[in-house]
């Protein structure tokens, strides 16, 4: 019987098992030079928990993650052994480079090579191999880009034939939505501006204006929603959850409900979310805000339990019945307005 059982198990296994690291680091070579690569991979993980910055240990996994095609591990382990100084220097450079041009990241091969070359890393005698490797690469990137501003070309082409937001369902709306959010939004001012001017769900409309935003869009747009009309520049709009009103209302229904109620707050939170954006980039003035709150705890309750506690919560946020009651009506016409389903 074993008396060492209540021992630390590190302790135990140095005792147990002198030279572990070294042995498997023999059996690790063993099995790469019989081409075992997972079984390879796995004793030198291990030995790397003995000798993490081993030379042979740390070239040999790095060997076997690539014939395994790990090539993402394979990446980082030659990043992190490049940047300790560990293997030998030339044979690391050209197993990363061959790991990244199996990741397709040309921009990394290229960056890697050009230092070489700024810091006449490169012998003689393989100076052409690079330069063959550098020229590929950068082939390899303009034709990615080439491909990329084609699909993007004919895509803005098909876009401008057709009338972008009429007669579409909601699904159709979405789809021509998400294609524009990866082309120049300019070409699609004249339609965008007149959606943003129309009848239509406010739900897409902030969709549009956000992709406005994150383009930068510099000129005065106006926007329709619930009756209202507002003039904005949408490069210096806040982003919706960023808006005033929404990080005030929020912070005042945790302090109110959180604590008290975790699932009424997070209905509560979830009202609040999804109108403020379909309100935005309106917002209520920032002294009414209490009745707001007020007014989505009521529905909140009343989703919940059917009962009718508007005067009283009221109270708990100093704010009169009668006013509370008013927003109420509007949250619940706001309420009606279907939302595509995603």
């Amino acid at each position: 019987m074993d008396h060492n059982n209540g021992k630390n198990q590190d302790d135990s296994k140095v005792i147990a098992f002198p030279n572990l690291g070294e042995r498997l680091i023999i059996k690790g070579l063993d099995e790469l030079g019989n081409r075992n690569f997972k079984e390879a991979a796995l004793l030198f993980t291990q030995a790397r928990e003995f000798e993490p910055e081993n030379d042979e240990v740390c070239m040999g996994l790095v060997v076997s993650l690539v014939e395994l095609e790990h090539y993402e591990e394979a990446k980082e382990l030659c990043q992190e052994m490049l940047n300790k100084g560990i293997g030998d220097y030339f044979q690391l450079i050209n197993i990363y480079l061959m790991v990244l041009l199996q990741l397709n990241e040309h921009e990394d091969m290229i960056t890697t090579i050009e230092l070489l070359f700024d810091e006449n890393q490169i012998p003689f005698d393989q100076e052409e191999h690079f330069e063959k490797m550098l020229h590929f690469s950068k082939r390899a990137l303009e034709e990615k880009k080439e491909e990329s501003d084609r699909g993007k070309q004919l895509l803005e082409e098909e876009l401008q034939q057709e009338e972008l937001f009429g007669g579409k369902t909601d699904q159709d709306m979405l789809l021509v939505i998400s294609k524009l959010t990866n082309l120049n939004i300019r070409p699609f001012i004249p339609q965008i501006e007149q959606y943003l001017q129309s009848e239509g769900q406010p739900f897409f409309k902030t969709m549009l204006l956000n992709i406005l935003i994150d383009q930068e869009y510099n000129e005065k747009v106006i926007v329709q929603k619930f009756g209202e009309s507002q003039i904005v520049i949408p490069s210096k709009l806040e982003e919706w959850k960023e808006t005033s009103f929404y990080k005030t209302i929020n912070a005042l229904i945790e302090e109110e409900i959180s604590q008290k109620n975790p699932s009424l707050f997070k209905m509560v939170h979830s009202l609040i979310e999804r109108h403020s954006f379909l309100l935005y980039p309106f917002e209520p003035e920032q002294q009414k805000i209490p009745v707001w709150a007020a007014a989505y705890h009521a529905l909140a309750e009343q989703y919940m339990t059917g009962e009718d506690m508007v005067q009283k919560i009221a109270d708990n946020y100093s704010v009169g019945g009668e006013a509370v009651t008013n927003i109420l009506a509007t949250i619940k016409e706001i309420e009606e307005i279907s939302y595509p389903i995603i």
